[in-house]
Formats: C-alpha cells, sequence, structure tokens
C-alpha cells in the first residue's frame, strides 16, 4: 500500500496547473473581448458624430448658397472649432457641368447646378480611433 501511495503523489499539483493555465486564458479572452467590444462601440459613435458634422456642412453651404452670394464663395472651406466636436469639415463647392455655364429653360430663366461636398474627419488615418464620413449633394439656385 506503500508503494501505491507514492505513485500518486503529485497528481493534485498538475491538476492545479492545468485549472490555472484554463483560467488564464479565460482572462485573457475576456479581457480582449471587452477591449474590443469598447473600441467597437466608441468608432461607432464617433462615425454616427463624423456623419452629422458632415450634414452640418452640407446645411451650412445651403444656406451659405441660398442666403450668401449665390455662388460657392470658396472651392474649400475648412470648418473648425464652435460645435464641430473635433472634427475638421471640409467643403467643397464646384458649379456642374465643369466648363461653367448656367442652365437656361424657357418659362425659369437662368440658373446654375453645383454639387456640394462635405467631408468630416476626426483622427489621422492609420489611428485606431479614425473615423470619416463623406455627403454629397447637388442643389440649384433655380427659383
Amino acid at each position: 500500500m506503500k508503494i501505491m501511495r507514492k505513485c500518486q503523489r503529485g497528481f493534485s499539483a498538475i491538476v492545479a496547473v492545468i485549472l490555472i493555465v484554463l483560467l488564464a486564458l479565460i482572462g485573457g479572452y475576456m479581457s480582449t473581448l471587452t477591449s474590443v467590444s469598447s473600441i467597437n462601440t466608441t468608432v461607432s459613435a464617433g462615425t454616427m458624430q463624423a456623419w452629422f458634422a458632415a450634414r452640418s456642412g452640407i446645411e451650412w453651404a445651403v444656406r451659405d448658397l441660398i442666403h450668401g452670394s449665390g455662388a460657392c464663395s470658396s472651392p474649400t472651406i475648412n470648418l473648425t472649432g464652435g460645435n464641430t466636436n473635433g472634427y475638421a469639415v471640409v467643403l467643397t463647392c464646384t458649379r456642374l457641368p465643369s466648363p461653367v455655364t448656367q442652365y437656361n429653360e424657357s418659362g425659369i430663366g437662368m440658373y446654375n447646378v453645383y454639387a456640394l461636398t462635405s467631408r468630416a474627419t476626426r483622427g489621422n488615418p492609420g489611428d485606431i480611433a479614425y473615423v470619416s464620413r463623406q455627403v454629397n449633394i447637388s442643389i440649384t439656385d433655380a427659383p
């Protein structure tokens, strides 16, 4: 009987080591899962904010075209500060078609068609929290 006891010594130490390794692997997996979930939530909220910032840029440009000078005052406008929440909003305005001409329809008169692009970005490309959204519209100053 003494020989059996000596053969079975140390068995619980092996089981304990295996359990510790398994628990460490599960803990590492859970921490990675939590980290990825947190990053996904942050980027998702950031992309929605970027879309709203780009949309705000478009609305500002439309207001400027309708109530302003009626022409693209500058081909590219950078909006920063204010309520942009850290987003850089770049507006691009182009009169269509490429050779700048006005359309003339009977009954309406002369009018222009503009292509507006608003791009909102935060962070630098390659960063884990970099977000960017772009909104494109066409608008006319026809009566």
